[in-house]
């Protein structure tokens, strides 16, 4: 920031930087650099499975089967018998189901 003598006659620039400092502080000042750290970013970032680029993650692949594995379990559980459905048009579940197809 410029510093103003003698009613604005005189601009001095950086007078700060020169006259505001110590030598010490202008040091440290010059050394010291700003330290970025980034996430690291995902390779497949923004691609879908059969993009050209997108490669498989085995982690996330197997937790993605966990987690298909327990909702497959948990529809059977409350899913009811199609053919049972079709042919009297009731919702029969499937654990009250005596027939054995």
């Amino acid at each position: 920031m410029p510093r103003y003598f003698l009613f604005g006659l005189v601009r001095v620039q950086m007078y700060e930087w020169y006259w505001g400092h110590t030598a010490a502080q202008i040091q440290l000042i010059d050394i010291d650099q700003p330290l970025t750290v980034y996430k690291r970013r995902d390779p497949n970032e923004g691609l879908k499975p059969g993009d050209k680029g997108w490669k498989p993650n085995a982690k996330k692949l197997e937790k993605s089967v966990e987690r298909w594995k327990k909702r497959k379990a948990e529809r059977e559980k409350r899913g009811f018998k199609l053919d049972q459905l079709l042919k009297t048009g009731e919702k029969v579940p499937v654990d009250n189901d005596t027939t054995q197809t």
